[in-house]
């Protein structure tokens, strides 16, 4: 208001001839009126003039500054720009960030820094808060909000975000010092005596509440006592009547209880046993409330579990037999599981019997997860294709085949579904039976776990081929082998190139592999569909001559050569596949393109006093690892 009596001020000193107008000097009768409209209009134009004036004064000293009356977080910020407004809530939060709040119950405290909850604080969102207090409405609210601030401070609260684990630990430690959880009506067992225990309401910390009051007092970055908030929790059992059950709890534990299997085993329960594994239930009896007594299923659960391990018949899923090109379905068996509910209803009659004291297993019959309907109606009946590699290698390689056969055979695929080999093999390691032997690392053969196992994905390659199914990834390896079919090797690695093929019939389709380390087979059966597949391999081209590279080895004796690096010719080729549908229609038309880079061949050559050796490149047909004969010459690197 002071800005408000400077303007009137401002305003009759300046228009001449105002104070004396104002004045009030004698009138007659006829025109007193008259001049008294006229003055009240005046003041009333001064007024307004004096209004706007001082709007304009006040939007012109607080153009782009935070408005007179705001605080963030109790901390004045009049006055100032964003930038301004920022670094002073910044320094500010900075200086109390070691503020406690405090929480009590009764005589328990616990004091909390922001740093225990790990608060994060948004001074940004504050500030432009405070910047639109008079801006983000229109003319007149943002008005009103100007002239209330003349006389009225507004603050605007810091915004934030706290850790959710840090914060759930702080609620954690508070309750489990306070929280009393409720107690069920209920019996209790010593020896064959029972006798019946009141339930009563138990009394937690809110931590809901908790934790908005937390956040909010610890945003103020001032002292601040919480007291903690605590909610009421009804016990799940409440119950008026326990006569009967305080009387047949101490039947139940008066002696032994048998549990027998059809196949002849049999089981005996203390009362020790009986008495701990009691639960109870409230039963509406005309009204009344009333104690109920049973043998849990829950709490026998380690026990059904041993009878289970004893009783149960796994079941037997149908499967596709195949000899040759033909395919049938055997038929699959039920299998049977013990009920664990129903046997521990039979269980607590048994217990609360005084003359015959057994019961016997209850079983329930389970189908198989493929039942021989099912299996015909997938339509796998004939032979799609079949392929096989032959390859002996190390014995430790034979392994990794055997197993990774094991591991990709035996699937069936749904019309459209993938096959994904890295992820049917699954990983390649010790535990998993995989062994150390040679395999392809980039530029050379070297011992790794699952080396070998190219050999199975070539060979399922090669069947998905000439099953005529769509090929989704297929890559040949780093090197050239020369025992898989020109352009049709495909190799597989865990974070690299992979095989993958897609089931694009309208039936499902059976993938079956044998192999004993040495000779690899995949068959996929089907349904024949009458797919025709054609295919050819063109010659090898963009031939790139090996080169030679040979490293002078004074640790060598004169004349001794010793291949380092192998080396490849680089080379490419082309397989070409059409596959067809019987009416002639083109299902396939794909390119299979293969690419083997030239590898520089590296020699270590032992040095004399006068001369070197230089080995010539080998050819294309060359023996891999064989050694030359030297010849003297000079060294080109």
């Amino acid at each position: 208001m002071r800005n408000m009596r400077l303007v009137c001020y401002l305003v009759t000193s300046a228009i001449p001839g105002v104070s004396a107008f104002l004045r009030i000097p004698k009138i007659t009768k006829r025109s007193g009126r008259h001049i008294w409209r006229r003055r009240a209009l005046f003041v009333l134009g001064c007024l307004v003039v004096a209004f706007l004036l001082v709007v304009l004064i006040d939007s012109a000293v607080y153009n782009n500054k935070v408005h007179a009356g705001i605080t963030i977080a109790g901390r004045s910020v009049a006055g100032l720009t964003r930038d301004e407004a920022a670094i002073r809530v910044e320094q500010s939060v900075k200086e109390a960030w070691g503020t406690e709040v405090t929480l009590k119950s009764g005589s328990k405290t616990w004091t909390i820094t922001p740093a225990d909850v790990g608060l994060k604080v948004d001074v940004k969102t504050a500030v432009s808060v405070a910047m639109d207090i008079t801006r983000e409405g229109n003319l007149l609210t943002n008005l009103g909000r100007r002239l209330k601030l003349l006389s009225t401070d507004e603050d605007v609260a810091l915004q934030g975000a706290y850790d959710g684990n840090l914060m759930a630990r702080v609620l954690y430690a508070v309750a489990q010092q306070l929280d009393l959880a409720p107690v069920d009506a209920g019996i209790a067992v010593d020896g064959d005596d029972a006798r019946f225990l009141e339930g009563r309401k138990g009394l937690l910390v809110d931590r809901a509440t908790l934790r908005e009051q937390l956040k909010t007092a610890l945003l103020t970055f001032r002292p601040v006592e919480i007291t903690v908030p605590m909610r009421v929790k009804e016990p799940t059992l409440v119950v008026e009547d326990h006569r009967q059950a305080v009387e047949d709890a101490g039947s139940m534990v008066g002696g032994p209880v048998t549990l027998r299997s059809g196949d002849g085993n049999q089981w005996e329960l203390t009362p020790e046993q009986i008495g701990a594994y009691m639960g109870f239930v409230s039963d509406d009896n005309d009204g009344v409330s009333t104690l109920g007594v049973f043998l849990s299923a829950d709490k026998m659960s380690p026990f059904l579990k041993e009878v289970a391990a004893k009783v149960d018949v796994e079941p037997v899923d149908a499967r596709f037999k195949t000899s040759g090109g033909k395919v049938w379905v055997e038929l699959g068996k039920m299998g049977r599981a013990l009920d664990f509910e129903a046997t521990a209803r039979a269980l607590t009659a048994a217990a609360l019997s005084t003359t015959d004291r057994t019961a016997k297993t209850v079983m329930i019959e389970v189908e198989p997860d493929l039942m021989a309907k099912e299996a015909e109606a997938m339509g796998i009946r004939t032979r799609l294709s079949t392929f096989t590699t032959k390859y002996e290698g190390t014995p430790e390689r034979q392994t990794n085949v055997r197993i990774a056969t094991e591991y990709t055979s035996y699937v069936i695929l749904a019309p459209g579904e993938e096959y994904d080999f890295i992820k049917q093999i699954g990983p390649r390691t010790a535990e998993r039976g995989y062994q150390l032997a040679p395999g392809i690392a980039y530029r050379e053969m070297e011992d790794v776990l699952g080396g070998g196992i190219c050999q199975v994905s070539t060979t399922l390659f090669n069947a998905a081929f000439f099953a005529g199914l769509k090929i989704v990834e297929r890559k040949n390896h780093s090197i050239y082998i020369d025992h898989y079919p020109k352009g049709r090797d495909a190799t597989a690695t865990s974070n690299g190139p992979n095989m993958r093929f897609l089931n694009d019939t309208k039936h499902h389709i059976l993938i079956r592999g044998a192999s004993d380390g040495i000779t690899t087979t995949f068959d996929i059966y089907g349904t024949d569909d009458g797919r025709k597949v054609n295919h050819s391999t063109g010659d090898f081209y963009n031939k790139t001559r090996r080169a030679v590279w040979e490293i002078k080895a004074s640790w060598l004796k004169p004349g001794v050569t010793r291949i380092r690096v192998t080396g490849q010719e680089g080379r490419s080729i082309d397989v070409l596949r059409t596959v067809t549908a019987k009416d002639g229609t083109v299902i396939h038309e794909d390119k299979f393109m293969s690419t083997w880079k030239m590898i520089t061949r590296e020699v270590e050559v032992g040095v004399g006093s006068t001369t070197t050796t230089t080995l010539p490149a080998p050819t294309a047909d060359s023996e891999p690892g064989a050694t030359p004969a030297p010849t003297t010459g000079t060294t080109i690197p």
